[in-house]
C-alpha cells in the first residue's frame, strides 16, 4: 500500500504532502480541481511516461516521491532479481522530470530505467482508468482471478510447471542430438581425437606448477654446482679456508683467556660462528651432492611445459578444466556412439513427461471449469448489486500449448443490456461499466493483496442509489485491500474512511492545486457541497449527515 506522496512542481502543484492510510480513501473536489493531477503523479511515481508539459510553468525540474508498504514476495523477488536493497519490506521511489527532457527514476536510493519501474509499478498500484492500463482487459489478470476460487490450485500450478521444465530440457536435448549422419561422424571423430590427445597427456592435478618450480634447478644447474664447489673450497678445503681460520682464532682466544684476562664471552661467540660456519658447509655438501647435470631431464621439462601450455590453449586454462571437459567429451562421445539407443531414450523419456504434463493440465482445466459456474453467478451477483441489473457476465475456455500455468486460454465475457451477444469486456463495456465489472469480479475473487487499487470515477454516469451501492461495494473491497477512488457522488463520498479535498488557490497571480486530509466535520461539509455545490445549505448538511450515517450502519 502507499503510505506517503510528496509531489513538487508538477502542473498546478508546487508543494504538496500527503500521508495515507489504510481501507477506503476518496478523492473528491470540484470540476477542474487538480483531482486527476494527484492520481496523475501516482501514475508518473509507478512508471508512467511523462510529458514536458507537465512540469510547473518556470521551473526545472519536478520531483514526486512516494513511500510504499508490501509483503508480496514477488515484489522481493522482483527486487532481488535487479539487485536493489531490501529496507524492512519499506519501498521508497523517487522520480525527477527536467526540463530538458531528461527523467531519472530511483528505487530506494537505487537509479533504475523507466521499464523497470514500470515493472514494480504494476506490482504496487492496480490503476482502473477509463480504458487506460485497465488490467481488467489482460487475459493473464482475468485467469488469476478465477484462479483464486480454485482449491489447492497452487500446487497444481507448481506441479505443472515442474514438468513443462523437465519438457522444455527433453526437447532441448532431442533438438541438440538431432543432426545428421555426417555431422555426428564428424563429431565423433574429433572428439574421439581430443579424448585421445588429453588421455596421452596422461595430466595430474598441480604438475605444471611443479615443473615450474623445477625448471630453473635444472637449467642453472651448472652454475649451483660451481658455485657450491667455491663455497666448500672458501670453507674447508683451500690453503687459507674459513673454518681453519676460525679454529686457530679460538685458540688464541683460549689463550687469553688462560693468561687471566676474562675472554669467556668472546670464546662462547666464536664457537657458535665455528659451529654454524662448519654447518653451513656441511648443508652446501649436501645441495653439491644432489645437483645432477642432466640436459635430458631438462629437455624433458621444457617439452613437458609446452605440451601442457599448448592443451590449455585447445581445452581450458588449467589442468583442472581440461580434466573436466575430457570427462565431458567422454559422456557427448558415449551418446554419438550409441545415438540411437539414446535418441529413443530421449524421446520416450519426453513422451511420458509429456503425457504427465497434459494429465496436469487437463486436472487443472478441469478445477477452472468446476468452479467457472459459479464464479460467474458471483460476479453477476455483484453487478446486480452495482446497478447493472441485466449484466450476463460468462467465462469462454479455449487451448493453447501447454506453459507453466496450464493450457487454457480463458477470457471473460460480458454483456449489459439484455438480449444482446455477450462478447469480451474490452469490445462491449464503456469506461464506467469497465469499471463496475473489475469490482464485482474483485469482489467475487476476495483476493486480498497489498496492491493498492485506485478507480478514477468509477461512478461516471451514475447517481442516487446507484452511487450508493457502488460506495457499499469499494469499501466492502478496501476490507481486502487499499482503495482510493477518485468520485463526484456524495454517495460514494460518505463510505469514505479517509476523505481528501482537492482543491485551488490563486496567490500572487499564480494558480495552485492542493490538497487536505478532511477531518470529521470537514467530511461532513465536503459531502455536503458534492450534494448542492458552492452554497451549502442546511437540507444538503442535514442530508450529508444522513448519507454518512447510513453508511456508517452498513459498515
Amino acid at each position: 500500500m502507499i503510505t506517503s506522496l510528496s509531489v513538487k512542481n508538477y502542473a498546478l502543484i508546487e508543494d504538496l504532502n500527503i500521508d495515507f492510510s489504510k481501507g477506503f480513501t476518496v478523492i473528491t473536489g470540484e470540476t477542474g480541481s487538480g483531482k486527476s493531477i494527484l492520481i496523475k503523479s501516482i501514475e508518473l511515481i509507478t512508471g508512467k511516461r511523462a510529458e514536458l508539459s507537465s512540469i510547473r510553468s518556470g521551473c526545472a525540474e519536478c520531483i514526486i516521491t512516494a513511500s510504499f508498504e508490501y509483503n508480496n514476495p514477488k515484489i522481493t523477488e522482483f527486487l532481488n532479481h535487479f539487485s536493489i536493497p531490501l529496507d524492512d519490506n519499506i519501498i521508497l521511489i523517487r522520480r525527477t522530470i527536467e526540463s530538458s527532457g531528461k527523467s531519472k527514476a530511483f528505487i530506494n536510493d537505487t537509479q533504475v530505467s523507466l521499464s523497470v519501474l514500470s515493472g514494480l509499478g504494476e506490482l504496487l498500484i492496480n490503476f482502473h482508468n477509463q480504458y487506460e492500463r485497465h488490467s481488467l482487459l489482460h487475459l493473464d489478470f482475468q485467469l488469476e482471478n478465477l484462479d483464486s476460487k480454485v482449491n489447492k490450485i497452487d500446487f497444481l500450478l507448481n506441479k505443472c510447471a515442474i514438468l513443462k521444465s523437465n519438457v522444455k530440457r527433453l526437447e532441448a536435448k532431442l533438438e541438440s542430438m538431432n543432426i545428421s549422419e555426417i555431422e555426428r561422424l564428424r563429431k565423433v571423430d574429433l572428439y574421439s581425437f581430443q579424448v585421445k590427445e588429453i588421455q596421452e597427456a596422461n595430466l595430474k592435478i598441480g604438475e605444471d606448477k611443479k615443473l615450474q618450480e623445477e625448471l630453473p634447478k635444472l637449467k642453472n644447474a651448472q652454475k649451483i654446482a660451481d658455485l657450491s664447489k667455491e663455497v666448500v673450497s672458501i670453507l674447508y678445503s683451500c690453503e687459507n679456508a674459513t673454518l681453519s681460520n676460525i679454529l686457530k682464532a679460538k685458540k688464541n682466544i683460549e689463550t687469553i683467556n688462560a693468561y687471566g684476562e676474562n675472554a669467556s664471552e668472546a670464546l662462547s661467540l666464536i664457537e657458535q660462528a665455528y659451529y654454524q660456519t662448519e654447518e653451513t658447509y656441511r648443508e652446501v655438501e649436501l645441495i653439491l651432492s644432489r645437483i645432477q647435470l642432466d640436459p635430458e631431464a631438462l629437455n624433458n621439462c621444457f617439452e613437458r611445459l609446452e605440451l601442457i601450455k599448448n592443451l590449455k590453449k585447445k581445452y581450458g586454462s588449467s589442468i583442472e578444466i581440461i580434466l573436466e571437459y575430457k570427462d565431458k567429451i567422454e559422456k557427448e562421445l558415449d551418446s554419438l556412439n550409441n545415438y540411437r539407443e539414446t535418441f529413443s531414450k530421449v524421446k520416450e523419456e519426453l513422451s511420458k513427461e509429456t503425457s504427465k504434463l497434459m494429465e496436469v493440465c487437463e486436472l487443472i482445466s478441469e478445477k477452472r471449469k468446476n468452479i467457472a459456474l459459479n464464479f460467474k453467478k458471483l460476479v453477476e451477483e455483484k453487478l446486480f448489486e452495482l446497478e447493472i441489473k441485466n449484466a450476463v457476465f460468462d467465462i469462454k475456455f479455449d487451448k493453447k500449448e501447454p506453459s507453466e500455468n496450464g493450457f487454457d486460454v480463458i477470457e471473460f465475457l460480458f454483456c449489459a443490456n439484455k438480449g444482446e451477444k455477450v462478447l469480451p469486456l474490452k469490445d462491449v463495456a464503456s469506461g464506467g461499466e469497465l469499471s463496475r465489472v473489475l469490482l464485482a469480479i474483485e469482489l467475487a475473487s476476495q483476493i486480498e493483496s497489498d496492491q493498492t487499487t485506485v478507480f478514477d470515477e468509477i461512478d461516471t454516469g451514475t447517481s442516487g442509489s446507484v452511487g450508493d451501492r457502488i460506495g457499499e461495494k469499494l469499501f466492502e473491497l478496501s476490507g481486502k485491500k487499499q482503495v482510493f477512488a477518485i468520485t463526484h457522488l456524495a454517495q460514494v463520498s460518505s463510505f469514505a474512511q479517509t476523505h481528501i479535498k482537492i482543491y485551488k488557490e490563486i496567490e500572487k497571480s499564480r494558480t495552485y492545486t492542493k490538497a487536505v486530509v478532511l477531518n470529521k466535520e470537514e467530511h461532513i461539509k465536503e459531502v455536503a457541497r458534492m450534494i448542492s455545490g458552492k452554497n451549502i445549505t442546511d437540507f444538503a448538511l442535514k442530508h450529508a449527515k444522513e448519507l454518512i450515517s447510513s453508511s456508517n450502519k452498513e459498515q
